[in-house]
């Protein structure tokens, strides 16, 4: 069964409790990633390497 998907809205929605950050961060995030709707595993993992990348 596959994992359901989740528009970048509704998973920004729930960014505080879900992700541990705000709203603005999950949707940067999302959108760098060229992603309009994930499951819950692939945004934590979006989210994360966004939050971790190199500031050049």
């Amino acid at each position: 069964m596959a994992e359901a998907m989740y528009r970048a809205e509704e998973l920004a929605a729930k960014a505080r409790q879900m992700f541990g950050t705000t709203p603005e961060i999950v949707t940067v995030a999302l959108k760098t990633a060229g992603k309009e709707s994930a499951t819950i595993e692939d945004a934590k993992k979006t989210v994360q390497e966004f939050l971790n990348r190199e500031v050049k």
